[in-house]
C-alpha cells in the first residue's frame, strides 16, 4: 500500500512540476516582446550597373530593429521599381534584370517593403544605372566662374573626367576653344591666359569612345 501511495504522489508532484513549468514558460514569454522593425536598407555586393539588357543583379533587403538586431528579409519583403519601371523588373528574391539600355545612364529605382509589428510600412530603396554612357563628365580645379583677381595670369588650373562614375583623366586629352582664355599645357593640366570671356574645354576619351564638355567663364 506504502509504495502505492508513494507513486501517486510522485505522480501528483510530476503533474505540478510540469504544470508549474507550463505556467513559467507562459508568464515569462509575456517579459519578451518581439523587436520592431524600424528601417531598411538595400544593398549588393555586385555593380549597380546594368549594361546590357538581361543583365542581372542580385539584391539584399536588411531590416534593422529597435532592439539593434539585423535580419535578412530579402525573401520576405515586397520588391517593386519605384521609377522607370520600364528599364529595369525585380522578383519576389531581390533579382533586378536590366528590361532596356537606352537611353543610357538611367536610372531605376528598386525599393523593398515590410510591414513592422507596430503595423507601419518600412521600407528602403537602391538606383540602379542602365546602359553604358558616352558622355564624359569634366570637372575643373577653379570651377566654371573664374574672377582675375583671384585667380590672375598664370594660375594653374587641372581638370578631371569621369565615365559613369569612374576615373577617366589619365584616358583623356583636354582641349580649349581659347588658348588666350585657358591654355592647356599637358595632360589634365592647364593655366589661366589672363584674357576674360568665355571657353570650352573638351575632352576625348578614345579608349571608351566617350567624350564632353565644360564651359568656363572668365572674369576680370
Amino acid at each position: 500500500m506504502s509504495s502505492a501511495r508513494s507513486r501517486r504522489k510522485l505522480q501528483v508532484i510530476g503533474s505540478l512540476s510540469v504544470l508549474l513549468l507550463i505556467a513559467l514558460a507562459i508568464g515569462c514569454n509575456g517579459f519578451f516582446v518581439d523587436p520592431t522593425l524600424t528601417s531598411m536598407t538595400v544593398q549588393t555586393l555586385q555593380s549597380t550597373s546594368l549594361v546590357n539588357v538581361g543583365n542581372t543583379v542580385q539584391l539584399q533587403a536588411t531590416g534593422v530593429f529597435d532592439d539593434g538586431s539585423h535580419k535578412n528579409l530579402t525573401g520576405t519583403a515586397t520588391w517593386s521599381v519605384t521609377s522607370n519601371p520600364d528599364f529595369v523588373s525585380v522578383s519576389k528574391s531581390g533579382l533586378a534584370t536590366a528590361l532596356k539600355v537606352s537611353p543610357a545612364g538611367t536610372t531605376a529605382t528598386v525599393q523593398a517593403a515590410a510591414q513592422s509589428s507596430s503595423g507601419s510600412v518600412v521600407s528602403g530603396s537602391i538606383n540602379l544605372t542602365v546602359g553604358q554612357s558616352t558622355s564624359l563628365t569634366l570637372t575643373s580645379s577653379l570651377g566654371t566662374t573664374i574672377s582675375l583677381a583671384t585667380s590672375p595670369t598664370g594660375t594653374a588650373i587641372t581638370f578631371t573626367a569621369t565615365l559613369n562614375g569612374t576615373d577617366k583623366t589619365s584616358s583623356t586629352t583636354f582641349t580649349s576653344s581659347n588658348s588666350s582664355i585657358i591654355t592647356i599645357s599637358s595632360g589634365s593640366s592647364g593655366t589661366v591666359g589672363g584674357t576674360p570671356g568665355t571657353v570650352t574645354i573638351t575632352g576625348t576619351d578614345t579608349t571608351d569612345n566617350a567624350s564632353g564638355t565644360l564651359t568656363i567663364t572668365v572674369t576680370q
